[in-house]
Formats: C-alpha cells, sequence, structure tokens
C-alpha cells in the first residue's frame, strides 16, 4: 500500500478534538467535523467566515438541482442532463467586528484554538482568544443538529472580554449560495419577520420546483439590533455591549422545513418551519444536547465497538460508527446515502451500488428499519431503473450508476452504460436482508417484484458466444474501474448467475403470490426457460489448477506496472495520469474478483481465497474507498496479520489522517462503513451469507480485547474477544443459534466459548 497518514488530530475515544488552528487544512477540518442527522447535514465551515480556501455547505437529503443546460450526445442511452444535491441556505452564517475590525481566522490574531466534535451528542464546539490592540475577547462557537426533531438546528455563541467594549454581530439566514463554488441554484424568494425575534426566508429551486422554507429565532439580551433584507438573504444586527469578565451568550434556533415532491405549498412549509423553532426555542439550547445523548446512547447500544489497548484505533471506528448514524439512520425511504453522506459537493451528493454492498450490513445488524429503508429507495424508484433498460437497448430495470432520485445521473457512457454492479447489489442486498429477517411481506410486496425486473434486464443485456456454448457479458466494466469495455468480467457473470439462481429458488419455494407478480412482470414460461439456460452457460473464467478467477477475458496478458513504483505525489491517479494511460496495464482501482468472493464468503474455500489474495492483492492501487478493508478482511482470515492490520488502520482512519488527500471534498461514507465491516467481517469473523450466521473471531495483536455490539434476529448481543475467551451478553430470556469456530451453538447470556 502507498498510501500515507497525515494524522493532525488529537487522540481521544470519545472526541474529536483540533488542537491549534490548522490553517492550511481548513477545508480537511470542514469535512471532519461535519454535522448530519439524515434530513440536512452541514460541514464545519468557520460560521464567521474566512478568507482561507473553505468550502461552505449546507445539503438536504432530496433537495437536488438539474444541469443547467443538456450535454449535446447524438448517441442513445447517454445522459444528456445530470442531477445532483445542490448546496443550501447557510443557517449558522454570522459575522463578527470590533472597531471595523471583522473576525477572519485567516489574518486575525489568535490563540488557544481548539475545536472538538463530542461523538456521545453531536455537539460542535470551536473556542479561542480574539486579540484587537489591548482588548482580549474569547469567543465560543457551539452547534447541533436534532436528531429526533431533524428540521432544527442549534448556534450558541458565547462572547467574554478583558475590558468593556461595543462588539457587531451580524446573523444571516442566507441562500446566495454558491455550489460547486460558481453558481446558485436558488431562486424565487421571499423574507419575513414575526414579532421581535423571528425571521425566515423561503426559496425555490429553478427547474425541479422544490421548496425550502427556514425560520430562525435569536435569543439575546442585547435590545439594540435591527434586520435587513436582501435578495435570498435577511440579516439582523446586533450591537453588544461586553462588560469586562462578563459573558454574553447569543444563541441562534433554526427550523427548516423542505419539499422535495413539489406539491407542498409554500405558506405550509412556513407554518410548518415557524411551529417547530418556536418549541425549540421554549425547550432551549440545553434540552436538545440532552436528547441527542439519549439518542446515541441507544444508538451505540447496538453497534458501538470498544477496543482496549488501541486508543487511535478506538477514536476511529467510533467515528465511522458516528458518522454512519449521522448520515442515515432510517429518517425516510425516500432517502439514500450519498458517497459523501451530507458533508460535500464530490460526487455531486449522488449515491452508488456502496450503499447495497458496503453500508446495508452495518444498518442490518444494528437498525432493521433503516436497512429496510434502504431497499424500499429502490423499490420507489424502480420505475426509473425500468426506464434506464430501454434507454440501454434492454429489458427489465437497470439501476443507475450514481442517482439522487433513481434515475441516471453519470453522463460517463463508459460507467453509465456498462457498469451492472448497482442492478446485481441491488438483488444482493435483497438476498442479504431476507437471509437475515426472512421478512415474507418485504418479498411479496416489493422484493420479488425487483428480483423478476433485475433477472430480465441481466439476460436481455447478455449475449452468447458465437459458438453458443457460453452466455455472459461483452463489453462491460466490472468493480474495477481501470478497466474498459472487458468482456466476461468474472464479477458481472458471476452476480448475474447468483441473481438467476435465487429467482428460481424465490419461484420453487411457492410461498408467495408469484403469478399475478410474473404477469406484471411480462414473464412467461419460455423465458425462465431462457434464464435458466444462460444461467447454466455462465461463462466463470476459473481455473481449478490455479484456482484463480481471471478478473476478465484476456486480463492476464496486460502489461504489468509494480504499483511500489508510482511515486505518493501521482495519487489520486485521476488527477496525474491522462485517462486513457490509466487503461492500458494491469494496475487494479478496486477489488473486482476479491469483491464477488466477499459477498459470497462462505462459498470459496480457503485455498481459493489466497490464491486470488496473493495474485490480486499486489496489483491493487486503493484508490477507492471501497478496497482497503476488503483486503483487510480477506487478510485477516488468511492469517496475514500486518496487512490486516495495515489496511484496516487505512479504512478506519482514511478521513480522519487524509490518507488519499481528499478528504477536503467531503467524507468517504463508503470506506466508514467498511470500516465497520473490517472489524465485523474480518476481526470477528462473521459471515451472514449462509442460512446461520457464524463467527470466527481473532484478536489483533495489538490489541488486548474487544467488544461488538450487534442485533442479530431483533436481539441485542453483544461479542467480547479476549486473549482467552469469546463471551456473549444477551438480553435476559433470548438465545441466538450461531455458528462458532464452524461448530452450531446455542449461545445465552454470559455465554463463553475458548478462542481458537
Amino acid at each position: 500500500m502507498v498510501k500515507v497518514s497525515q494524522q493532525y488530530l488529537e487522540v481521544d475515544p470519545y472526541k474529536i478534538i483540533e488542537k491549534g488552528f490548522h490553517k492550511e487544512r481548513n477545508e480537511v477540518s470542514e469535512s471532519i467535523f461535519s454535522l448530519a442527522n439524515e434530513y440536512m447535514g452541514v460541514r464545519g465551515f468557520l460560521e464567521e467566515g474566512t478568507t482561507l480556501p473553505s468550502l461552505i455547505g449546507t445539503y438536504f437529503n432530496g433537495i437536488i438541482e438539474y444541469s443547467l443546460k443538456d450535454t449535446p450526445s447524438a448517441y442513445k442511452g447517454i445522459v444528456k442532463r445530470s442531477h445532483f444535491t445542490i448546496n443550501s441556505v447557510n443557517f449558522l452564517k454570522c459575522k463578527i467586528s470590533v472597531d471595523g475590525e471583522i473576525l477572519d481566522l485567516a489574518t486575525s490574531e489568535i490563540s488557544d484554538f481548539i475545536r472538538e466534535l463530542d461523538m456521545r451528542n453531536g455537539l460542535l464546539t470551536r473556542s479561542f482568544n480574539w486579540y484587537i490592540k489591548d482588548t482580549v475577547i474569547n469567543i465560543k462557537f457551539e452547534r447541533i443538529l436534532d436528531m429526533l426533531t431533524c428540521e432544527n438546528a442549534y448556534q450558541r455563541i458565547t462572547f467574554k472580554a478583558n475590558k468593556d467594549v461595543k462588539l457587531h454581530l451580524v446573523m444571516y439566514l442566507d441562500s446566495n449560495v454558491l455550489h460547486w463554488r460558481d453558481h446558485c441554484y436558488w431562486d424565487k424568494d421571499s423574507t419575513y419577520k414575526k414579532g421581535k425575534n423571528e425571521y425566515g426566508l423561503s426559496v425555490k429551486t429553478p427547474t425541479t420546483h422544490q421548496s425550502l422554507a427556514a425560520t430562525m429565532i435569536i435569543d439575546s439580551n442585547e435590545n439594540e439590533h435591527s434586520y435587513v433584507s436582501k435578495e435570498k438573504e435577511i440579516s439582523v444586527h446586533y450591537y453588544l455591549n461586553l462588560k469586562a469578565g462578563e459573558e454574553s451568550v447569543v444563541t441562534r434556533y433554526v427550523s427548516i422545513f423542505i419539499d422535495k415532491k413539489s406539491d407542498e405549498h409554500i405558506d405550509k412549509l412556513i407554518e410548518n418551519s415557524r411551529t417547530s423553532v418556536k418549541k425549540a426555542y421554549l425547550e432551549g439550547f440545553n434540552k436538545v444536547i440532552e436528547s441527542n445523548t439519549l439518542y446515541f446512547k441507544k444508538a451505540f447500544e447496538k453497534s458501538d465497538i470498544k477496543i482496549v489497548g488501541n486508543d487511535i484505533d478506538q477514536q476511529g471506528i467510533r467515528y465511522c460508527l458516528f458518522e454512519l448514524e449521522q448520515n442515515y439512520h432510517g429518517y425516510s425511504p425516500d432517502n439514500n446515502i450519498g458517497a459523501k453522506g451530507l458533508t460535500g459537493e464530490a460526487y455531486s451528493g449522488h449515491a452508488f451500488w456502496d450503499s447495497e454492498t458496503y453500508c446495508l450490513p452495518y444498518y442490518l445488524f444494528s437498525n432493521k428499519k433503516a436497512a429496510k429503508d434502504l431497499l424500499l429507495f429502490r423499490y420507489n424508484t424502480l420505475p426509473q431503473a425500468l426506464a434506464r433498460a430501454k434507454e440501454l437497448d434492454c429489458e427489465g430495470a437497470c439501476y443507475p450508476i450514481a442517482t439522487r432520485n433513481g434515475e441516471e445521473a453519470c453522463n460517463l457512457w463508459q460507467h453509465a452504460s456498462t457498469q451492472f454492479q448497482p442492478t446485481t447489489a441491488v438483488g444482493y442486498a435483497i438476498y442479504h436482508y431476507m437471509n437475515i429477517y426472512h421478512d415474507d411481506k418485504f418479498m411479496q410486496d416489493y422484493g420479488l417484484e425487483m428480483i423478476l425486473e433485475i433477472c430480465k434486464f441481466l439476460l436481455s443485456r447478455g449475449q452468447y458466444s458465437s459458438d453458443n456454448k457460453h452466455f455472459g457479458y461483452y463489453g462491460v466494466m466490472g468493480p474495477d474501474e481501470f478497466e474498459l469495455m472487458v468482456n466476461h468480467n468474472t464479477y458481472t457473470n458471476f452476480m448475474a448467475k447468483k441473481m438467476f439462481n435465487y429467482l428460481f429458488s424465490l419461484l420453487k419455494e411457492k410461498k408467495y403470490e408469484t403469478q399475478e407478480l410474473l404477469h406484471k412482470c411480462g414473464y412467461t414460461d419460455e423465458l425462465l426457460k431462457r434464464m435458466k439456460e444462460a444461467s447454466d452457460k455462465m461463462l466463470i473464467l476459473y481455473d481449478p489448477k490455479t484456482l484463480l478467477y481471471e478478473q476478465h477475458d484476456g486480463f492476464y496478458k496486460l502489461p504489468h506496472i509494480d504499483i511500489n513504483s508510482i511515486p505518493v505525489t501521482d495519487f489520486p491517479l485521476y488527477s496525474h495520469w491522462t485517462y486513457d494511460r490509466i487503461y492500458r496495464n494491469d494496475l487494479i482501482k478496486q477489488p473486482d474478483v476479491l469483491m464477488f468472493m466477499f459477498l459470497y464468503m462462505s462459498e470459496f474455500d480457503l485455498a481459493t481465497k489466497k490464491a486470488n489474495y496473493d495474485f490480486y492483492e499486489p496489483k491493487c492501487l486503493h484508490e477507492s474507498s471501497l478496497s482497503p478493508s476488503i483486503h483487510s478482511i480477506f487478510a485477516s482470515e488468511l492469517g496475514y496479520e500486518d496487512e490486516a492490520d495495515k489496511f484496516f488502520g487505512f479504512a478506519t482512519r482514511l478521513d480522519l489522517d487524509d490518507y488519499n488527500r481528499n478528504t477536503c471534498e467531503g467524507l468517504h461514507m463508503t470506506s466508514i462503513a467498511a470500516a465497520w465491516m473490517n472489524i465485523v467481517y474480518g476481526f470477528l469473523g462473521l459471515r451472514s451469507d449462509k442460512e446461520v450466521i457464524s463467527l470466527s473471531p481473532k484478536l489483533p495483536k495489538k490489541w488486548e480485547s474487544y467488544e461488538v455490539n450487534l442485533l442479530i434476529n431483533d436481539t441485542k448481543v453483544k461479542v467480547n474477544v479476549s486473549k482467552e475467551e469469546v463471551s456473549f451478553t444477551l438480553e435476559e430470556n433470548k438465545e441466538l443459534n450461531l455458528v462458532i469456530y464452524n461448530k452450531l451453538e446455542t449461545i445465552r447470556n454470559n455465554t463463553k466459548i475458548k478462542r481458537l
């Protein structure tokens, strides 16, 4: 692995702490100190503003816009107009000045800077001393998003000066925000003032016609204030008379209601916003801290991982768990998990196939509702998937490689028209969910229809070889995006065969009302016969002598490049190598063969895993956050402890330590979810692709012990792994049948098993 850590934060098991202001890492810190609650997210930008490089970002899940104009293309199937999550109202913005000097951490004289994110409640605190001539003002900013009433956000600013001084504070609601730093996607605005201290604005998007209403109440002891209303902005001016040694506190309560479906009247949104913010104001700032503390306590009871003996790893994994809970927890089945969550604008806020293959497992074992909601997002966008298949001259449902609303948003044909990982990932996710929860109602109402349409697409997109001996996929791109327009990518062929066979097993069970669905989806006996033949003749490039799966037809003949010969300054590769150069060798961006082996881990013996890991790992650059954890999981099972540890550190602290040098763009939600998988599927050895869940716990040599909280079959279970034994803590009167070290065991509270 050629990536290196750039650690600059303090190590703490429950906090992310920056001591001293790191100007050169301002945008990285903005990402790391982001807050979210699935409904909305806000980057950790300096609310008072700065001339430093900065991405001021607030985002709402499902608020999108289309490109200003179509991308001309004469070719069918290529997306002509993309969509993306847009930057939204800045509800934390303020400006602070004394005697005409404006506070700007780029130029102002400050000391004792400290920023802390408390993962026990989601409170972000930042404080420092500001020097203006012979005056010293201590300023503390606090912000928090409500995890239960997700429309609400809070900000508290505390001032304390060493002498009497008059300070000018301006508080804004500002929708003149620039997305990608170059364009504002809001118009049709209005502002309003109600009563003494209630202010608001409403705006609408130009093409999607989605609306937003934001109302703020400002609580301050100072009566001297005024307000100014401008286009898409309202500002309130306070003139604070600070008394020497006394604290002056200004608290802002904000409630923001959105209309994602363009059918809610703006007056209704304003009414809801005003009602909600008044309630928040009456309850007070400390109330939301109490509420969030209880929320995260309950969440961690189902998902926390405690590591004894390594504080760096402990901080890393708890940060990952915290961000997973912030960015998605089953608030709405209309939401998905963007590759950057709600922390930045890279990838345009799009969700990819990572949601089903990397993020879903965490929710399967911590939050059933959230897991189901992820699948319902795909069912709710099935019509768009059906339309996309037609655009590609196919039948059935083709799920998009990148999307926010179910439509294909990627206008790079080599990805959008040749990558079918999202489609098979949705099918796999349904199988994975059903394997754990056996939710027959879900399968009857939603799952089977998706599987039927997915298999129709896979049949229509595949082709037979000229001699009619083999079925497979030509002109595709597998998970390894460094290989373009290949034939018989083994991941694609393998997963398609799995989908066909899964459908056959569902139909064979005859437990669902299938005839009506079969008719609805255009199925006939002849179509099923063709699927069976395609599955039987699917070409899987496997050599029983070497135990190797060839990544795609011709991969073995590609020119070889030693990954260790590439300078670290060449990363990320897309920014430093020409696009075509990347495709002309055997470099691997992320696991491909190893990926399908991971998804169906129980089906491959150790010798086969070892052969393929040893062959493909040296070729992998880990240019995707999808990559390190999968390699760590394999390395752990194979007994490669040092490699498992190395990849685990990379995956767990990818953003905290900016391994890929692009944390400034937003967090890598895939890597964050993968870090959980790294411990649970790697060190704990959990396997969930068989009827009975199995565990084969190992203890990394740098840890004294570790403890994993899981929700299995709606039962909370705590697994503690020490040097001597594996112990289980279950709820009273509960028991679980689990395979432990290849032996079926009935697990009850206080069950202890000697560690192998």
